[in-house]
């Protein structure tokens, strides 16, 4: 835990000492809703009533920026937790990314790994998430990326610890990840991904106090991974695909995403997801599918309103469920 303080406190230590242009916004996160199994509850997957802030700055010399941070902590409270284990901190953003030149950048800290669609959608705040936590099990890590683009294709890579959220170093954990895309900029968007590592397996979202092992040791996780996104008029298509293995077991998933925004109240979008995980492509009834259809309202600039219907066609474990969520989400200065 002392370790976990003092990253945190060193990025809001370091942030601010420099003179540079800020952007600070506040966040407020309330869900809640019913479920078939659970009755009423006041999460949805790993997203949980929260409070916080994201503190995003550029600090620019003589020939333009050298430096970009981003520290976005929420507090955090878990309904179906018991009350000793219901409060957390969430660490979701805390890097700072140093400009090389070239297009070439740096990144420090907790960020995204580099698999998928995640890096490019940044689902952390909405109810329909990406394919990235039944791949490797979190959407973001401790460590280090690059990045560099040219005239044919965008690139990253990034070297993490492996333990998501929390910071832990056991069975010589680490996680490898690398990505290269169409540039962005255009309507269709498509991506190959790659990952390699020894991940720790944990349960919940909180930086502190630690997230529970799961597993004893480290799981080696192979990937192979596919991502695109194609605008159409109203209508964006998303999709992603992994295939590799866990250990001996073969793995592999999907996820297919279509959202429609009404031309003429463009506040509002209509959602429809399928996504599905196979643990173990070996075993008939290893995955689990769910199917979900969402609906969001934007407000103002600051709140969103969003409401979603999830129906699970298939649990490895059983107990499909069904569940309907009520967001509202503020984010604003």
């Amino acid at each position: 835990m002392l370790k976990k303080a003092l990253v945190v406190l060193s990025f809001l230590i370091v942030m601010p000492v420099f003179a540079g242009d800020n952007l600070f916004y506040r966040e407020v996160n309330l869900i809640g809703g019913y479920s078939r199994q659970d009755k009423w509850v006041g999460k949805s997957g790993m997203l949980a009533n929260s409070l916080g802030f994201e503190d995003y700055r550029k600090f620019s010399g003589d020939y333009g920026d050298f430096l970009t941070t981003d520290l976005q902590v929420r507090a955090a409270y878990d309904s179906l937790e018991n009350s000793r284990n219901a409060w957390g901190m969430q660490v979701h953003n805390a890097w700072l990314q140093f400009n090389l030149g070239g297009g070439k950048k740096l990144t420090l800290g907790h960020f995204d790994p580099v698999f998928g669609l995640e890096p490019v959608l940044d689902t952390h705040a909405t109810i329909l998430r990406t394919l990235i936590e039944r791949d490797i099990g979190f959407n973001k890590d401790w460590g280090v990326g690059f990045k560099g683009f040219n005239h044919l294709f965008d690139y990253e890579a990034g070297l993490q610890l492996g333990s998501g959220m929390s910071i832990y170093r056991r069975d010589n954990n680490f996680l490898f990840t690398a990505r290269v895309s169409k540039p962005a900029g255009s309507n269709q968007q498509f991506g190959l991904s790659g990952m390699y590592g020894r991940c720790l397996e944990t349960m919940g979202e909180n930086t502190i106090p630690r997230n529970d092992m799961i597993s004893a040791g480290a799981v080696l996780k192979k990937r192979i991974g596919l991502d695109g996104q194609y605008l159409y008029g109203p209508l964006l298509f998303k999709g992603e695909a992994a295939y590799g293995s866990d250990n001996h077991a073969a793995v592999a998933g999907y996820m297919v995403e279509a959202d429609y925004t009404l031309p003429r109240n463009q506040n509002v979008e209509l959602e429809f997801q399928l996504q599905s995980w196979f643990h173990d492509t070996a075993r008939r009834g290893s995955d689990d599918t769910a199917l979900t259809l969402g609906s969001s309202y934007k407000l103002n600039q600051d709140i969103t309103l969003r409401l979603a219907y999830q129906r699970e066609l298939n649990m490895r474990e059983g107990n499909e469920d069904n569940t309907v969520i009520f967001q509202f989400y503020f984010f604003g200065r």
